[in-house]
């Protein structure tokens, strides 16, 4: 049997290859691979032909058959593109444009898929047992076409397949969109998730967001308020910074001057090979966490710290970010309680709580049912 692995990450990085488990690593996306994947040694990377969006077509069917917990979750993803624009340090498009190359890159990543394509794979959802659907674009606002692509599959979508939406935004595309694409979004989402990231200008250097500004973060969120959208609020913790504790700190009061009230999540820093962070931290010698499993809820990040009290406190506010921010939590009291030692049974009941939250405001009244199911069949880690 040989094991393949190939997506983003892969394709950023090739040295995922010498890992335990791989024996064929696929950069690019797989046509054209097949008989080589059937011939080829074992520890071989094979490159792959990009191809135009058309010819990207899902197989919902077999994934969803295959693995019942996934077709029997709640929640679906849908996807209108398979690229993204920005270049976040944390992430591995960066490597991932470089190896394939700009234009190539835009030309097969960036350029949406037919409308009529992910309506059909929408039908094939109503198949199973899905409430909600992800669209899982990197921001759904961004792109030169993007305007006409969702004013052509908003109403399709609603009056063929009418499941509610979700998507991801950026406030740099919020605050920069015309009304009629706020209108298209907000006829086709109910609640979008809004990366905010981290507070600190040198953090944002660090994560290649220098355009960000607090200001702007305000402005897009009230701006989608507006138009009837619910904004969650997303931060990354746990930095390889002098001071982890006051910069985590510094990010959960920006959320809270931006959306206290509301809902928010703060996850620890994952860093995967291929991203241009990993480098970072690999060049200038900061220890990696062993422990890490890149589980966003478990609250354990890739930074090592050398003091375990720090890796108690941002495991600790990782956890607890949601609940101080929607309660408008006061900074002493967040620094005390952040001290706490949580046993496994408290750490898992604040992950499920978590999670209820995130379903209740994404859901309202079909949460607790959503929530029921999904205890059967979720890891919730400590």
């Amino acid at each position: 049997m040989k094991t393949v692995f190939g997506g983003a990450h892969i394709t950023a990085s090739a040295e995922h290859i010498d890992m335990d488990g791989i024996d064929i690593a696929v950069q690019g996306p797989v046509y054209g691979t097949i008989d080589e994947i059937l011939s080829a040694p074992e520890k071989t990377v094979i490159q792959g032909e990009p191809v135009m969006p058309n010819k990207m077509v899902p197989t919902r069917t077999e994934y969803f058959d295959q693995i019942p917990r996934i077709g029997k979750h709640h929640r679906k993803f849908i996807m209108s593109h398979f690229g993204c624009v920005y270049a976040c340090s944390y992430c591995a498009t960066h490597n991932q444009r470089l190896t394939i190359g700009a234009e190539k890159y835009r030309k097969f990543f960036l350029t949406r898929r037919p409308v009529d394509d992910v309506i059909a794979e929408g039908r094939l959802l109503l198949q199973y047992d899905t409430i909600e659907v992800g669209l899982e674009d990197d921001d759904a606002l961004e792109g030169h076409e993007a305007e006409a692509w969702l004013a052509d599959f908003v109403p399709k979508w609603k009056n063929e397949i009418g499941l509610p939406v979700y998507a991801n935004v950026t406030p740099k595309t919020v605050v920069k969109a015309s009304d009629q694409h706020m209108q298209n979004l907000a006829d086709l989402v109910h609640v979008v998730h809004m990366g905010v990231q981290v507070e600190r200008q040198d953090s944002l250097k660090m994560f290649n967001r220098q355009f960000q500004k607090e200001d702007q973060v305000k402005e897009a969120y009230d701006r989608l308020q507006s138009f009837g959208i619910g904004v969650k609020v997303e931060l990354i913790i746990g930095l390889p910074v002098d001071d982890p504790i006051g910069d985590a700190i510094d990010s959960i009061k920006l959320g809270q001057r931006i959306a206290a009230g509301g809902f928010a999540a703060a996850f620890p820093l994952m860093l995967y090979p291929g991203t241009a962070l990993h480098k970072w931290c690999v060049e200038n010698d900061i220890p990696m966490n062993e422990e890490c499993t890149f589980e966003w809820y478990s609250g354990v990040g890739s930074i090592k710290f050398e003091d375990p009290a720090i890796e108690k406190k941002i495991h600790n506010l990782s956890k607890l970010a949601t609940f101080f921010i929607k309660y408008n939590v006061d900074e002493h009291w967040m620094r005390a309680l952040i001290e706490m030692d949580l046993p496994q049974a408290a750490s898992l009941a604040i992950s499920q709580t978590n999670y209820l939250e995130s379903l209740m405001f994404r859901q309202g009244n079909n949460a607790e049912n959503s929530f029921e199911k999904s205890l059967d069949y979720m890891n919730f880690r400590f």
